[in-house]
């Protein structure tokens, strides 16, 4: 037990070693910056993709009809209209790449080799508990970090500047005042071969400001001044069964994806097809298929509803070609499915990571 966690724990005795926060010593912060992974949780990712497939609802029923009356009175309770509300989480890009990071940086600031103890991926701040799915003792992680160093994060490791780390601060705050539906199943096994299966469903934010940072440069990008550490309350979703369910993702993540896409501004579109082919390979399904026309729905619902097909085929072709640089897609092929429409046969590396 480290010095810090012993003083604590003189201070708070009736707590054990499990529930104290993570303290990372130098050789954490030495590893984080180490050719590594970082595990995001499968629920999380599962969340991001969600999309509305027209074909697919036969259904009159609006989702806000469909929902538990105690989810429906946070909804009404919000300032969001009824009619905008949408399964998943649907993020801007500057906002997936905050998420990547604070997925990392969980990673890197939490115990991580116990499944079993209660700061398992619980970040290292300690942890709160919150009502979510209607457990009101549900862990929530705890994560401090300073605002420079999650622009790092988010510039890939290249140099930054004062600019920079105002940009993820204002990313970071708007992010913080965001509410997303969530709607999925925990499945747990059972040691006689059945399952447990769980419903959640919740209207909640993904992060919660608790404490925010201030750094001060010079007008020569020269860094003066920090001002304490920026705390955050993650969602439930990031550490949720992430023992057993989880994509790997390479610790320069971000670096390789702005170098094979050719800019720090990265389109939504091609997040959500390196996410999709990730998790596929993941799963190890090496050979996914899908009709073009889904596909489209699935990266660009938005732009399709709005009848911008060729500007959503330019995007697509876009985002396949940085997915093969980043050298996570070996092909592709389109064919025609036997429904006579075309149909993408991607073809994902076995070796990439």
């Amino acid at each position: 037990m480290s010095k810090l966690k012993k003083k604590i724990k003189g201070l708070l005795p009736g707590l054990g070693e499990d529930v104290l926060p993570f303290i990372p010593t130098k050789k954490h912060e030495e590893d984080k910056s180490r050719v590594g992974k970082f595990k995001r949780s499968g629920h999380l990712t599962d969340q991001i993709l969600k999309y509305n497939y027209p074909k697919d609802n036969s259904k009159q029923t609006s989702i806000f009809d469909s929902l538990m009356e105690s989810t429906k009175k946070d909804i009404e309770n919000s300032p969001i209209l009824i009619t905008e509300i949408a399964e998943g989480i649907k993020l801007s890009p500057s906002e997936q790449k905050i998420i990547d990071s604070l997925c990392k940086l969980l990673h890197y600031k939490s115990q991580t080799t116990e499944p079993t103890k209660n700061n398992y991926y619980s970040g290292n701040e300690g942890f709160e508990l919150v009502d979510y799915g209607g457990d009101k003792r549900t862990q929530a992680p705890k994560l401090a970090f300073t605002l420079y160093e999650l622009t790092q994060e988010y510039k890939g490791g290249e140099a930054i500047s004062g600019k920079d780390v105002e940009n993820v601060k204002t990313i970071l705050q708007d992010l913080s005042s965001k509410r997303f539906l969530l709607s999925y199943v925990e499945t747990t096994s059972k040691k006689d071969g059945g399952r447990i299966e769980r419903k959640i469903e919740q209207f909640q934010k993904l992060i919660d400001i608790i404490k925010l940072s201030e750094t001060e440069f010079s007008n020569e990008d020269i860094e003066l001044r920090k001002k304490e550490e920026t705390v955050i309350l993650l969602s439930p979703i990031f550490r949720r069964q992430i023992d057993s369910k989880f994509i790997l993702y390479p610790n320069d993540i971000n670096r390789r994806t702005i170098i094979a896409y050719g800019s720090h501004n990265l389109s939504d579109v091609t997040l959500r097809l390196r996410d999709y082919l990730m998790r596929e390979q993941s799963s190890k399904r090496y050979k996914p298929e899908m009709g073009l026309d889904r596909l489209y729905h699935f990266l660009a619902e938005k732009w399709m509803r709005e009848s911008r097909k060729k500007k959503v085929k330019d995007v697509t072709d876009k985002a396949i070609e940085t997915c093969k640089a980043l050298g996570l897609l070996i092909k592709h092929e389109i064919e025609t499915g036997s429904t006579g429409e075309p149909k993408v046969i991607f073809y994902i590396s076995k070796d990439w990571e």
